[in-house]
């Protein structure tokens, strides 16, 4: 039995083997925001700013992030947040869309509060991803917040 269902998974390759984690630009893509262009885009993770969040402009500013997080997006990622948040005081980060994210991609995200920059308010964390950040302790970290 083991031997035939071994077969059948060389057969028929999961979702990620065919590709099923990435933004192809043929294929199904997360939301724009807002309709304004992303403001990082590699393929495999996209980070989009979303106006008009009822934010205070210059002090805090809203993103998503939709698609992967992993050892090939995570130092795009680390740039591209360290760029936004330089003149922020506070962050939210909807991760809706984020189907993915190794420690690595969890940690860029936690370090932004820890290293004091500015305040880390997460939304529409993914259940998968709100565990591993209690798990880890994350979840209750100086200056990162989950929203409900």
């Amino acid at each position: 039995m083991f031997r035939t269902e071994l077969d059948r998974c060389i057969a028929e390759p999961g979702p990620a083997a065919r590709g099923g984690g990435v933004i192809a630009p043929t294929g199904p893509q997360p939301p724009q925001f807002g309709g304004d262009p992303p403001v990082y885009d590699d393929g495999v993770l996209r980070i989009t700013r979303i106006p008009g969040s009822g934010l205070t402009p210059g002090l805090s500013a809203r993103y998503a992030l939709a698609g992967e997080i992993d050892e090939s997006t995570v130092g795009g990622l680390a740039g591209k947040l360290a760029e936004i948040t330089a003149e922020l005081r506070e962050v939210h980060l909807d991760l809706a869309a984020l189907d993915y994210s190794d420690l690595a991609g969890l940690r860029v995200i936690v370090q932004l509060a820890a290293a004091g920059r500015c305040r880390v308010v997460l939304h529409e964390v993914p259940h998968h991803l709100r565990a591993v950040l209690g798990i880890v302790g994350w979840d209750t970290a100086p200056g990162v917040d989950l929203a409900s």
